[in-house]
């Protein structure tokens, strides 16, 4: 068997959201977003995990982020499960030896 490493650019790549974990840390509650890429290429069906905390205020990043998945501003009561399978871009750069979501963005048709 033969591997070749990949490195990966920093930049945006269209992704869905397969998975949302919510976990609890030293700073509160959080949610573990898994996007899987499906942009054509070395990169298609990987899985890169974004880490947010659920602020519910309109001007925050959770807010941003969201609102990018979803294509438009969620309704006053929002379930995060409602991001499941929906279409986005993910910024990817590497941070401590791995690769991560670091902002997410509105795919524009």
């Amino acid at each position: 068997m033969e591997i070749i490493f990949k490195v990966i650019p920093d930049g945006f790549f269209k992704a869905k959201v397969a998975e949302i974990i919510e976990k609890n840390g030293p700073y509160g509650c959080y949610l573990r977003i898994i996007f899987t890429i499906i942009q054509e290429g070395d990169l298609a069906h990987y899985r890169f995990s974004g880490f947010i905390h659920p602020t519910a205020l309109k001007p925050s990043k959770f807010y941003r982020w969201v609102t990018n998945i979803l294509g438009t501003e969620p309704d006053t009561t929002f379930r995060t499960q409602d991001m499941i399978g929906k279409e986005c871009l993910v910024y990817l750069t590497k941070h401590n030896n791995y690769y991560s979501v670091k902002e997410v963005a509105k795919i524009h048709n």
